[in-house]
């Protein structure tokens, strides 16, 4: 089973027929495919809560996000919490950068200022504590000359989507004839069975996660035994 990068870079060259493939150009490729497939929704592989920052009561300085060097996007309908450590959770709303003068004294709201990578905490903190950020991360890049695990926040078994993914832009380049015409569709064909199957997983692990998160029963009429009572 493929899990390092030299081992992904001699699977994709057995596809093309064993005639290698600049690396420079594969590791493009590789990356354009990992871009999209982790773009195409909030994987739960993806999902990270950084707890490295903090506030203090009252007004305060814009806070830097450049310590979290995974940040893609944050996540969830109250992405950003503050605990003090002692029992105390407050909770803050996301709202536009360019409402943040609208937004300046309405507290339990934050902006993000996504160009400077900073956050801005409008109105009054009702306590310091530490943050905690939901959001989704990034991905490392992936070297394919190395002999080190990559893609790691996925399965292994999922890592030839990735090589398919890449065959299939390749053999539909430059170099297009009806051979290459044909083994590309091929290759799209077999990574969307394999995203598929990826998919799939991620829809179990959302689901697992909602199934004692429910607030009604299955008919709707109350409140499920073991359910949060969100009332």
């Amino acid at each position: 089973m493929l899990t390092t990068g030299a081992q992904l870079n001699t699977f994709i060259t057995g596809l093309n027929a064993d005639a290698a493939i600049d690396l420079s150009l594969l590791e493009v490729l590789i990356d354009n495919a990992k871009t999209v497939i982790e773009e195409e929704r909030p994987w739960m592989a993806l999902r990270r809560t950084n707890t490295d920052l903090s506030v203090f009561a009252g007004a305060n300085a814009p806070v830097s996000l450049a310590g979290v060097t995974d940040f893609s996007r944050f996540h969830s309908r109250e992405p950003i919490r503050v605990f003090d450590g002692d029992n105390r959770v407050d909770c803050f709303n996301q709202v536009p950068f360019d409402r943040r003068l609208d937004y300046k004294d309405v507290s339990n709201t934050f902006c993000h200022d996504l160009y400077n990578n900073q956050l801005y905490f409008n109105g009054n903190v009702p306590f310091g504590g530490t943050l905690y950020l939901n959001y989704i991360a990034t991905s490392p890049d992936i070297d394919l000359a190395l002999e080190t695990a990559v893609w790691t926040q996925f399965p292994k078994r999922f890592l030839p989507l990735l090589g398919f993914y890449a065959m299939g832009i390749f053999a539909g380049g430059v170099d297009y004839d009806s051979i290459s015409a044909k083994m590309s569709v091929s290759h799209y064909n077999t990574m969307d069975i394999l995203k598929k199957a990826l998919e799939k997983w991620d829809d179990e692990l959302q689901q697992s996660e909602l199934v004692h998160n429910d607030p009604t029963d299955y008919l709707g009429s109350q409140h499920r035994n073991g359910a949060i009572n969100r009332d």
